[in-house]
């Protein structure tokens, strides 16, 4: 990219996206991949933000991200979006995923279960503990696959069909649109004690059950059990790593450390950005960034509507993490220790998550990735991820006690990895401190906007900005945080981008041998 004067436009571009999170990379491979000319603009060293990894010593860690779904091709209707859009970068045989099957451990006191991936297993599993409550349970975990392939659909049956339609072919959708999990829940099992274990992933979406959208519960939960739980070879960061492989094998550019200072508009329409004092033009600009900074920021409240802004200033944003990154020398192969194990001394998640909001930590999640890929650590030694939710507070506070914080998540893990404050060899921590400042996020929020009912589906922020030419994708629009729930976002933001309301229509653009004149055909014929 040549260099002019500042002020002077640098370069052209169809679009040009704000941030290399999983989202934004998404939006920008496949826009590419259409034949739009795209610069990604990212202002760390790396690509993937909540997914990105970092080195330290000879180790190799995940920032955040502990397993993900649909990245196989087979799964329930609608899903697998993640192995979609590698198949259309033709990239799907350049990462390895690791299938994770139990995709979870659930501990509590008297009880330890394995959560495995198939609907008929999964029952069976939590059935054996609470035989009384099998047909529940089964009629439960099927409602959530049906729900999980309605939303899956409903974007695209919705373009064809009046409200009265929709009813009748999402029931389930229609029903439950405005349900917590807890709410639902009730209507099948009884037992407080399987509420709890069937909802031990809940800190995935950030909230308990008896605040969480059951619609978005459902996608999630049906992701890892039909759609299958993975983890990335080498890490997440390779993820991040091949989706910018795509977006520059179909011309497309990116550059890092390079913080966009400001979205220029033009007679009301985005017009480029600024970045280091140059003007880059573009009619497009997807932000994957930070949504109160992108309006209030980059491009300035005065040119959004005010009930929007209402809107946004309403709206109820995710707590953040805490996460302790560790090696140790145990086997943890011998202790039989899981990939991902979620520990809880309490049943009742929104006890657990009521003191979580006041700063205390009372459970917290065991990852261990070198038990399915041994390359992350020197041989004899395993990698741990602790990690637990936790308010944002600012860095002299994390400064005095980062440190306890830390000590205290590992007793905790020592309750079922014993001896392992022994046999620590490195460890560092992350703070919601941390999480904002390296990804920007408002208070370092893990999954932007809470899924509570008011904040998914039509209710949550959409891709298309009420500015001509600004979208959005990543955790803080349609349709949620996760890195799947952000993936769909990406494929959304292209969507609304090309014109193409139906995602069957846009896979088949992107699938054909030039995606570009696919594309212009469709356009013609529509």
């Amino acid at each position: 990219m040549a260099k002019t004067g500042a002020g002077k436009s640098v370069s052209d571009y169809d679009v040009i996206v704000i941030g290399s999170g999983i989202g934004g990379l998404t939006s920008a491979a496949l826009l590419a991949k259409t034949g739009k000319s795209v610069l990604l603009l990212e202002a760390h060293d790396r690509p993937g933000g909540y997914a990105h990894g970092f080195k330290r010593k000879k180790y190799q860690f995940d920032s955040g991200v502990h397993l993900i779904s649909g990245c196989g091709p087979e799964g329930y209707a609608g899903g697998q979006v993640i192995y979609k859009t590698l198949q259309a970068l033709g990239l799907e045989n350049e990462i390895e995923f690791i299938s994770i099957n139990p995709f979870s451990h659930a501990i509590y006191p008297g009880i330890s279960l394995a959560l495995p991936q198939n609907l008929d297993d999964f029952v069976q599993a939590l059935a054996a503990q609470f035989p009384a409550q099998r047909e529940g349970l089964k009629a439960l975990t099927e409602l959530c696959l049906q729900l999980a392939e309605e939303i899956s659909i409903a974007d695209e049956l919705m373009a064809g069909i009046n409200h009265q339609q929709g009813q009748a072919l999402m029931p389930a959708l229609f029903k439950y649109r405005k349900s917590t999990l807890a709410e639902v829940a009730a209507e099948f099992i009884s037992d407080s004690k399987l509420l709890g274990v069937f909802a031990s992933n809940w800190p995935y979406l950030g909230l308990p059950p008896r605040q969480v959208s059951f619609v978005y519960w459902s996608t999630m939960l049906i992701g890892y059990m039909v759609d299958g739980a993975y983890y990335c070879k080498g890490g997440f960061q390779q993820l991040a790593n091949t989706l910018a492989t795509g977006l520059q094998r179909y011309g497309g550019q990116i550059q890092y450390r390079s913080v966009v200072e400001k979205i220029v508009l033009q007679q009301g329409k985005v017009a480029g950005v600024m970045v280091k004092e140059q003007m880059i033009t573009a009619p497009v600009v997807i932000s994957n960034a930070d949504i109160r900074q992108t309006i209030y920021k980059m491009v300035g409240e005065q040119y959004f509507p005010s009930r929007y802004l209402q809107r946004i200033k309403k709206m109820q944003h995710s707590l953040s993490i805490f996460v302790v990154y560790l090696a140790t020398d145990l086997d943890l192969l011998a202790m039989n220790v899981a990939h991902e194990s979620f520990c809880y001394a309490d049943f009742d998640h929104d006890q657990n998550y009521q003191r979580t909001c006041q700063g205390e930590v009372s459970w917290l999640s065991i990852t261990a990735p070198t038990l399915v890929d041994p390359s992350l650590a020197p041989a004899g030694q395993h990698l741990l991820m602790l990690t637990t939710l936790l308010p944002f507070d600012e860095p002299e506070h994390w400064k005095q006690t980062k440190q306890q914080t830390m000590d205290h998540m590992v007793a905790l893990a020592a309750q079922s990895i014993p001896q392992l404050e022994k046999h620590i060899i490195f460890i560092e921590g992350g703070s919601p401190s941390t999480m904002r400042r390296y990804t920007g996020n408002y208070q370092g929020a893990a999954y932007g906007w809470d899924v509570i009912p008011a904040q998914v589906g039509p209710a949550r922020i959409q891709n298309q900005s009420p500015v001509e030419g600004l979208f959005f994708s990543g955790h803080w629009t349609s349709p949620g945080g996760g890195v799947y729930g952000v993936s769909v976002s990406g494929v959304q933001a292209a969507q609304k981008i090309l014109g193409i309301k139906k995602q069957s229509d846009f896979w088949q653009v992107l699938n054909s041998q030039d995606g570009k004149q696919s594309l212009f055909h469709h356009q013609i014929l529509s």
